[in-house]
């Protein structure tokens, strides 16, 4: 693509950034930001900033002023406020400015409270390594429950494939950051109906869609379980140890999810199968 139309395709997606990244774009204008945003890092970039921004703001604390200082404050003005009241009693003419004086002294203080408490408060948000650290992502634990919720909303409302061609699923390398190669479930009547590149906040997965028996769809994520690890699904998924291997099994949403990891390489799978059949599905995707 050259630079003057790649930045005419940017331009033409600018528009659609936050409401992509907060949910709010229709199926068919995400389908084509998302293969947009395959082909461009710029934009892609700009995404994962904006999810990091959005995630640290549901991280921050709002920071409470503490009992102690708050105390000091209301005994600093009713102190003003009975000085204001003697003054006006013992003198015939009251002295508004002296009141006004002592009023000021006290609200002035409670406006210091007020400053200190509002930068307090912003200061997760705009503080630089806060940021940074938000774009590194959270815990374990909290990126499998992501790729798991973001597996089964997947599966339940499925995105056009990008490609329908297994030969094409290579490419994919560098954007999940592991070998993405379609499982071949050998020996079971499973028909590959596609695959798409997924984002999930800062990480990617390959999504795999298929069909089984010819009216079951199953939906798999292959994604890099070094930076997502399996094992930490738990409790979400109940660990087993199928034919020598680690497997968690469990429901989501009323849907079957099987996760397990072979070689540096994540499998999860959702469908409306049992989980014993999901479970063969997923050791036979890792053969």
């Amino acid at each position: 693509m050259s630079a003057a139309k790649s930045i005419e395709s940017c331009a033409r997606f600018d528009y659609a950034l936050s409401a992509y990244v907060d949910g709010e774009l229709d199926p068919d204008h995400a389908v084509d930001l998302e293969s947009h945003l395959v082909q461009c890092p710029p934009c892609f970039e700009q995404v994962k900033l904006l999810r990091s921004l959005r995630a640290s703001l549901k991280r921050a604390k709002p920071a409470g002023c503490p009992d102690v200082l708050r105390a000091r404050v209301a005994a600093a003005v009713a102190h003003e406020q009975a000085r204001g009241a003697a003054r006006a009693a013992a003198q015939a003419e009251p002295k508004p400015r002296l009141i006004h004086k002592g009023y000021a002294a006290a609200l002035a203080v409670a406006a210091g409270v007020v400053f200190v408490v509002g930068v307090a408060r912003q200061k997760p948000v705009t503080s630089p390594q806060e940021v940074a650290k938000a774009q590194l992502g959270g815990s374990g634990n909290e990126s499998v429950e992501v790729l798991l919720d973001d597996l089964v909303t997947q599966h339940a409302q499925p995105l056009p494939p990008e490609t329908t061609d297994p030969e094409d699923l290579p490419r994919f390398d560098p954007f999940v950051g592991v070998p993405v190669r379609r499982p071949e479930f050998q020996s079971m009547p499973v028909n590959f109906m596609g695959a798409r590149v997924h984002t999930m906040r800062d990480r990617r997965a390959a999504l795999l869609q298929y069909v089984v028996r010819g009216k079951h769809r199953v939906t798999v994520y292959l994604f890099n379980s070094r930076a997502v690890p399996v094992q930490k699904a738990q409790p979400i998924l109940q660990p087993r140890v199928v034919r020598e291997r680690p497997v968690y099994v469990g429901k989501i949403n009323g849907y079957s999810v099987v996760a397990a990891e072979d070689s540096g390489v994540g499998y999860a799978l959702a469908s409306d199968l049992g989980d014993d059949l999901s479970t063969q599905l997923v050791l036979a995707a890792m053969q």
